[in-house]
């Protein structure tokens, strides 16, 4: 596969990632933000969280549901990406695709919950099922994360040791990732917002970087002499 090529796929692989983290962003956050109530609360205040507010369930795990599935593309040229710096990169990729999978199952399965129980059933049904629905719905919580953290961690470590994001970057990754495991016990909150924000801020830089790349290889490709010229 030529260069151009390979900078264009990544390209478009990191156009994808931040839409794919933008939808995940606005529709488990901000449209569908899972609710004030946890799972050790009354199960008639679970259930009629969920009844009075269905329509805003469904659109947010819908539009989360989307995110996921574009991240898969983001996830793919990761790997790619990484995988083109010799045996160290082939390994970081593997990891980072281990985890990037994680990461959108945990995405895709955390809407499908949601979706699940904003499911118009007889009130007696949603009792008895929203509190074992409630608790499957934070494991899978856990599961996004835990994939979050791994590609966060993975491509700050990738960073340090081959030339992929600023040093800087790097370094406020790893921080953001030790920062949440020792959060992990108590509630990450806004430390797992931060998680997100940083992989945006990341998929922008890359986007930068290859785009400025390409640019710059098509321009010395369209001035360089044909051997017919």
């Amino acid at each position: 596969m030529s260069q151009d090529r390979s900078s264009g796929l990544d390209l478009i692989g990191w156009i994808l990632g931040l839409a794919g983290l933008v939808l995940i962003f606005v529709g488990f956050l901000v449209v569908d933000h899972g609710g004030w109530l946890g799972p050790d609360s009354p199960v008639r205040d679970l259930a009629a969280e969920i009844t009075n507010n269905q329509t805003r369930i469904v659109a947010g795990s819908t539009i989360g549901i989307v995110g996921a599935l574009v991240l898969v593309g983001f996830v793919a040229s990761l790997r790619m990406r990484l995988a083109r710096d010799g045996s160290k990169g082939e390994l970081l990729a593997l990891i980072a695709y281990a985890f990037g999978l994680v990461m959108v199952i945990g995405a895709f399965v955390h809407g499908s919950f949601r979706m699940a129980t904003s499911a118009p059933v007889e009130p007696n049904v949603l009792a008895d099922a929203v509190l074992p629905l409630s608790i499957l719905k934070e494991h899978v919580s856990d599961l996004l994360m835990i994939g979050t953290l791994g590609v966060v961690a993975t491509m700050s470590i990738s960073s340090l040791v081959m030339r992929f994001l600023p040093k800087p970057a790097a370094w406020i990754g790893i921080g953001l990732v030790v920062i949440n495991v020792g959060l992990i016990p108590t509630n990450l909150g806004l430390g797992g917002l931060a998680l997100y924000l940083w992989l945006m801020v990341a998929c922008l830089v890359l986007i930068a970087q290859d785009g400025s790349m390409l640019t710059d290889r098509v321009s010395r490709s369209a001035d360089a002499p044909h051997p017919n010229g």
